[in-house]
């Protein structure tokens, strides 16, 4: 504890305010709601920089790596955010799972893509290509359209890509 007392020279007079009676409880109100209001301004936000709901979603095709022929039927799939889709830049996939729209438990996996085509409608929308798959001498064939970020202020648009994305509702 500091002793002010020590710190202000002897016969120096120290001035004070005089708040009255009813300016001080005011002045107690103004402060106490600035307290909270600093205390609260961190919570919120860490709740506007949570980042929207953004994804890739769409099918895709195992092909033999030898033959080039189809091995399984349709998966669908999706990425989480918003991977850059450039030849031979890594992109993780995720299964959805068909009966219930959710990223399934299989693991997921990497693929390379060979030959993005993208496609513009006023803005990218859609993608496909062949790609090689990490670890595996076949390789895929996936066509993805974008999920966009969901605008502030638009819960039923974040509820929407919440779903198309494969995560549960909160």
């Amino acid at each position: 504890m500091i002793r002010w007392k020590h710190l202000v020279p002897r016969g120096f007079a120290t001035p004070r305010l005089d708040l009255g009676p009813g300016l001080a409880p005011v002045l107690a109100c103004v402060l106490a709601g600035a307290l909270a209001a600093t205390l609260a301004a961190p919570l919120g936000s860490a709740q506007e920089k949570a980042p929207a709901t953004e994804c890739w979603r769409g099918w895709g095709y195992l092909l033999d790596g030898q033959t080039g022929g189809y091995k399984s039927q349709e998966m669908l799939l999706v990425t989480i955010g918003a991977p850059v889709w450039e030849v031979g830049r890594p992109v993780e996939l995720f299964l959805l799972d068909r009966a219930s729209g959710l990223i399934s438990e299989m693991p997921s996996f990497t693929i390379l893509p060979e030959n993005p085509r993208q496609y513009f409608r006023g803005r990218l929308n859609y993608m496909d290509t062949t790609a090689a798959i990490e670890g595996s001498g076949d390789r895929i064939v996936v066509g993805l359209s974008h999920i966009e970020p969901a605008k502030p202020g638009v819960p039923a648009k974040e509820r929407y890509n919440r779903w198309a994305c494969g995560f549960p509702e909160e």
